[in-house]
């Protein structure tokens, strides 16, 4: 596959897996990556009064391949069974910030996090779709980032030949609240653990990825994702 087929297949996949979702597509050249770059960071954690702490406690990774059918892949069944409870999760939300349960400090504050929330929510119910599936294929992986076992950012990815592409990033719908509202409980640098994750499993697991590509739709991913070195994706001539 040349460069220009596998260009035109990242859009492709980008563009099924966004549809209509505005965002940014950056790429990143494994070879240039330093190991600074991707040492794992401890987690920052929100408390009383929006005060921040750094936890003692470090995040945890976990790679689930869709090789097997969910009935016999335990790691797959329990990422069905949180992404689920994730949905469940954010229409109580939801639901809580229209009946001004959850309370916002002002419309554009409600405006961004309702946008956060309902792409989450689309995101989660794509990816569940085919983890909660007999679909196998090596080519799908999912990165999982927890703290204290908890779940707290789950991507979507597919490898193509020497390509990996994060299609869609997730995050439990209790932290998008936390930490878009500063409340006790927020957990912040998840992602960014995250996609170290997969940039540290690449390069130990599977060195013949040679490129990542991402399509991010928040503005805070992008920042992260570009610290790391990635760029916008330019057409092959």
């Amino acid at each position: 596959m040349n460069k220009k087929t596998r260009f035109f297949l990242a859009l492709f996949l980008i563009t099924l897996s966004t549809f209509s979702i505005a965002g940014k597509s950056l790429t990143l050249e494994l070879n240039k990556i330093k190991e600074q770059d991707i040492t794992s960071i401890l987690p920052i954690l929100i408390g009383d009064n929006g005060d921040t702490t750094i936890s003692d406690t470090i995040f945890t990774n976990e790679k689930i391949v869709l090789d097997k059918p969910i009935n016999l892949h335990e790691a797959r069944k329990n990422l069905a069974e949180t992404l689920k409870s994730f949905v469940t999760k954010t229409k109580k939300i939801i639901r809580d910030i229209r009946d001004g349960t959850i309370s916002m400090p002002n419309d554009e504050v409600k405006r961004k996090v309702m946008t956060d929330l309902k792409n989450n929510d689309s995101f989660m119910k794509r990816t569940l779709s085919t983890v909660d599936s007999n679909e196998v294929s090596e080519r799908y992986k999912l990165y999982t980032t927890k703290l204290k076992g908890k779940t707290v950012i789950i991507s979507q990815t597919t490898t193509f030949d020497d390509d990996l592409y994060v299609s869609l990033v997730m995050s439990d719908p209790d932290n998008i609240i936390n930490n878009s509202l500063k409340l006790n409980g927020g957990i912040k640098r998840a992602s960014v653990e995250n996609i170290r994750g997969i940039i540290r499993d690449l390069l130990t697991n599977e060195p013949s990825v040679k490129t990542i590509s991402a399509h991010v739709v928040s503005p805070t991913l992008e920042s992260n994702y570009r610290r790391i070195g990635f760029k916008d994706e330019l057409p092959c001539n």
